[in-house]
């Protein structure tokens, strides 16, 4: 049940660097937007931030219920056009000019906001916007604005050890003016709730001095619109099969993922190859068999920075052995579907749903998530997650009724668990390619032999799920789970709660 308070009109700010670009938590941000419209009849929304140039196609701007609002500041780059020097460079009493500036910005924009949910500040991207905040908090509270602040928290600075060393820079014994990042970070003044996306965040918040009950543990939602209105899945694969010269026959695995370090998509590759060696009967194990060849598709290649760098190398490696990997299908498929304005039934670009549609499995074998959306959202377009479990990760998602135990916590290979191979080389292009070797040793069916031997109970629990009839029915209970728990309308009630309360 919704609460009575607050039955006034109330104006909603939501801000994050970048608005309206592709990244998990401006997808978050617009699902959270979507379903609280719903839920709250007095309620407007304004997002604010860096714009992207086609912000108005993120969520379609509705006067008096929802509007943009650009605050270039909210940007990095700027920072780093500004002074002419990287984030990293720049030193504690840039940051405090800059965030001085940024916070006086924040008190005219942002002055006729009643609840403003600012994203994933503690991650250390922009620390002078982090200084601004932790000033404009205090602002607000000195002066008994009423104006009340959300912190969510959708990663933690200290996974970054880069950002890590920049934020640090805050000391308490610098000239005795600088607060600490401690404080920054984690600002502590009554008028500042904290979300935490999972269980293991929230503990975390509690660690760093944020008393619990101003903590609030809201999962990121699912959307059931990317449930596909029909099945073009044929169209779709047709078109990939034809831009990538495969067999007809091929059996798609999805990583629906940006190419990027954390997500360890080449030990994605190396199972996929894994799973071909057996299609191929490279193992004396009669218990290992599979069927048909596999190829991996990952859905989106960056297009700048060292992300895309990594993502080359892969590509390059790939095409040099003939390894059965696409990475980038970006010009293919889109969040949701586009159509042809002139043709409604034509779509130019096909939706997620329709690219889970596609494949036999999703597989994930990140390193590091905030959330996991790959643990959960499949299962609603009725395909099962294979590979590798983060035990900070999944428990929630278990502890909500789900099914997991076929996930992996390590692949050794050689003796080493997969995502350690390389961990002593000088450079990351180094274990890269230390990594990437290891794939080719599959053509040995000797390699293939031990490396079953080595992770017996993950790669034969791995493989009852290529079975059809014990897929399903997996599916069919963690589904089930996934709709009630983590739906939009669940998770929308519980933000609101928080939006509306004292």
């Amino acid at each position: 049940m919704i609460s009575k308070r607050r039955p006034r009109s109330l104006h909603l700010g939501i801000g994050h660097y970048g608005i309206g670009y592709k990244d998990g938590v401006n997808t978050v941000i617009s699902r959270n937007v979507k379903a609280l419209l719903k839920l709250g009849k007095n309620l407007k929304v304004t997002l604010f931030g860096k714009l992207s140039p086609d912000y108005q196609n993120f969520i379609n701007p509705v006067p008096g219920k929802i509007e943009y609002r650009n605050v270039e500041e909210f940007d990095p780059h700027t920072a780093v056009r500004q002074l002419g020097k990287s984030v990293s460079e720049q030193q504690v009493h840039d940051y405090m000019w800059q965030g001085t500036n940024i916070a006086e910005i924040l008190l005219q924009k942002l002055a006729d906001m009643d609840v403003i949910i600012a994203e994933n500040l503690g991650v250390g991207i922009h620390p002078a916007l982090t200084y601004a905040f932790y000033l404009y908090t205090q602002y607000s509270w000195s002066v008994k604005d009423s104006k009340k602040f959300i912190y969510r928290f959708h990663d933690f600075v200290q996974q970054r050890p880069a950002n890590f060393q920049n934020v640090k820079k805050f000391q308490h014994t610098r000239f005795n003016i600088v607060p600490n990042w401690h404080s920054i970070l984690y600002p502590a003044y009554p008028n500042i709730k904290y979300i935490a996306i999972n269980q293991n965040d929230k503990w975390r918040l509690i660690e760093h001095g944020i008393e619990e009950e101003n903590i609030y543990y809201i999962p990121n939602p699912v959307d059931k619109s990317i449930i596909p209105p029909d099945d073009r899945t044929q169209e779709l694969r047709s078109k990939i099969i034809e831009r990538e010269k495969l067999d007809p026959s091929i059996r798609f695995i999805l990583y629906p993922v940006r190419c990027i370090r954390r997500k360890n998509v080449e030990e994605a590759i190396f199972l996929t190859c894994f799973f071909n060696a057996l299609a191929e009967g490279k193992s004396s194990r009669k218990d290992c068999r599979l069927k048909g060849r596999f190829h991996l598709l990952v859905s989106i290649k960056p297009d700048e920075g060292d992300e895309a760098r990594y993502a080359e190398k892969l590509t390059g490696f790939a095409r040099e052995h003939n390894l059965p990997v696409t990475i980038g299908l970006d010009d293919l498929v889109s969040l949701e579907r586009e159509y042809d304005p002139e043709d409604p039934m034509k779509i130019i670009k096909y939706g997620i749903g329709d690219l889970y549609r596609l494949a036999d499995l999703v597989i994930t074998t990140s390193v590091l998530e905030g959330f996991g959306f790959m643990y959960i959202e499949p299962w609603i377009v009725d395909r099962a997650v294979i590979g590798r479990n983060i035990p900070f990760i999944t428990p929630d998602f278990q502890a909500a009724g789900m099914k997991l135990g076929h996930l992996y916590t390590a692949l050794i290979v050689e003796g080493k668990d997969f995502k350690d191979i390389g961990q002593n080389s000088p450079s990351p292009d180094e274990v890269l390619q230390e990594r990437l070797l290891k794939v080719l040793k599959l053509k040995n069916p000797k390699f293939v032999d031990k490396f079953i031997e080595s992770n017996e109970t993950t790669v034969l629990a791995t493989l009852k799920l290529f079975d059809r009839e014990k897929r399903e029915k997996l599916i069919f209970r963690n589904k089930k789970i996934v709709e009630t728990v983590y739906s939009a309308e669940s998770i929308a009630r519980k933000l609101y709660e928080v939006v509306i309360s004292d």
